[in-house]
This record gives structure tokens, sequence and C-alpha cells, in this order.
């Protein structure tokens, strides 16, 4: 099997530490062709790493069952991340046209203002991902402002931020690992392309996964992430609750596997209920 032919992603959860190694199929789906999962309680807590030497012998333990699994070596692995000091967080940037008459929006101007908006520094905080919200070219709101002539430029952007910390020490796990990593996804993010629609995405939608020990709400509009929050509340929280009626934790656990249910039917949603969400500026 050569290398080309399968993709290795890893992801790092409160619970579990994950890794999955998958081809992809000429219409568009993934096999999966190796899985391995390791503990992750004693080196990972809501959902960040907080103990480097375990995580990575966590992370060797699963390259080293992926590569016996594949019979093959594994050069890089994709790596989802999320956690409770992932935000997101709204930035915006001004550009006047050169000109008494202003003049057009190039691609090489908008480069620009994506790279000045990747070298935004933050106190304590790495910016993991950027999503384009808008631009507007003097009073017009436009995703692709490229050949609009304007005065002004203004763009709008969702810098998704991680603590340095938490960020260095996921680095240093993979690097003691000796698994050198591709690229890094926001899991909440690959999880949205995975189970939403485009209409969804289109139409507006709110994304919540609940997790261990975080609960990650990701909002879409206009097909345009518009807000990511990681809340330090998970299904383990409800265990805890049943435990303080007097149960023993893996009591608890199984009744709540057993009973808990999210799931609402239809007849018992109002169509016509909303939540506002406020916008950050």
């Amino acid at each position: 099997m050569s290398t080309k032919n399968f993709i290795v992603a890893i992801e790092l959860g409160s619970t579990k530490i994950r890794g999955i190694a998958g081809k992809k199929n000429p219409d568009g789906t993934m096999s999966v062709l190796a899985l391995s999962e390791e503990d992750a309680t004693q080196c990972i807590r809501k959902g960040v790493v907080y103990n480097i030497d375990k995580t990575s012998q966590a992370i060797n333990n699963i390259i080293q069952r992926l590569r016996a699994q594949l019979k093959i070596g594994i050069k890089h692995v994709f790596v989802g991340i999320g956690g409770q000091s992932v935000l997101s967080q709204h930035n915006l940037l001004f550009c006047d046209m050169p000109g008494t008459e202003g003049g057009i929006v190039s691609q090489q101007l908008i480069v620009e203002m994506m790279d000045e908006n990747r070298g935004t520094v933050y106190n304590d905080k790495e910016i993991l991902d950027v999503f384009v919200q808008e631009y507007r070219a003097d009073n017009l709101m436009q995703t692709d402002p490229v050949g609009i002539p304007c005065q002004h430029l203004e763009g709008n952007f969702l810098n998704i931020l991680q603590s340095k910390r938490h960020y260095q020490n996921l680095i240093k796990s993979f690097a003691n690992a000796d698994v050198k990593i591709a690229e890094l996804y926001l899991s909440p993010i690959a999880l949205a392309d995975v189970i939403l629609t485009p209409t969804e995405k289109r139409g507006g939608c709110l994304l919540v996964d609940l997790g261990a020990e975080t609960t990650t709400v990701v909002v879409y509009q206009k097909n345009i992430v518009r807000h990511v929050a990681v809340i330090p509340l998970g299904s383990n929280n409800i265990t805890k609750d049943l435990c303080s009626l007097q149960l023993e934790e893996q009591d608890a656990e199984d009744l709540k596997i057993k009973y808990a249910s999210a799931f609402t039917d239809e007849k018992d949603i109002n169509p016509e209920e909303t939540y506002k969400i406020a916008r950050q500026s």
C-alpha cells in the first residue's frame, strides 16, 4: 500500500485519544482501514493536554497499533483539537483606497488583509483558524469584493483562538512521540462538515456537540461560521449529579447511558420559538 493512498487522523478528547486511518474512495466517501484508541483521563482535562509525557505515550501507542494494522509506516497525521481554551473573536481591519475617487479591490489587497489579520497578536492566545465573515466596500457588503470600486474597504474576520500554553503542550506531545503533524483541524468544524447540510449552513443553524467534559457550540449563517464557543460542562456532569443520589459512579454512568436521551420528538418542537444570539463586536 502506498502512503499516498491513506490518511491518518488523531483526535484528542477528554476521555479518549482516538486514531483512525482511512482511504478516500473515487465517489468521495472514506473507507476505514484501521482504528485505535487510548484512555485520556490521566493526561487530558476538558479537551486540553495537561500531562505531556502521558499524552505522548498514548499517541505513540496509537501510532504503533495503526502501523501494525496497516503494515506500513506513517509519515504524518492530521490532528483534531478542541477544548475549553478554544474561543472565537471578531477582528475588523480597514483600508482606504488610494486617490480621491478610490480604486478597484484587487485579489492582492484581499491577500494582504488576510495576512495582516493572521499576524494579529493576542495576549496568551494562538490563532488556530480564521473564517472570513464579510467585506464592506463603502456601504456594500460582499463575501468576495474583488473587482468592486470603492474608497474604503473593511474586512471582518472571525479568529479561532486557543491558549498558547495549551497549544504548545499539544505540539510538544506530538514532537515527543516523534509524530509529525500535517495539519491541525478544529474538531467541531470537522464534525459540522460531516453532519450539517449545505442548506442548513446557508439558512442558519446551531450545532451543539456534547462531550464528556465540554460542550462545543458552532453557529452557521449564510454558509459561514459565525461563532464558536466551548462550555466546560459535559456528560460527566450528568453522571456526577446522579452520584449525588448516593449512587456509585459506575452505576450512575450505566443509568445515564441506559435512560438519558437528548432526542426531541418533532411534535414537541415549536417552529415559532427562536433564540437571539448577540453578535460580538
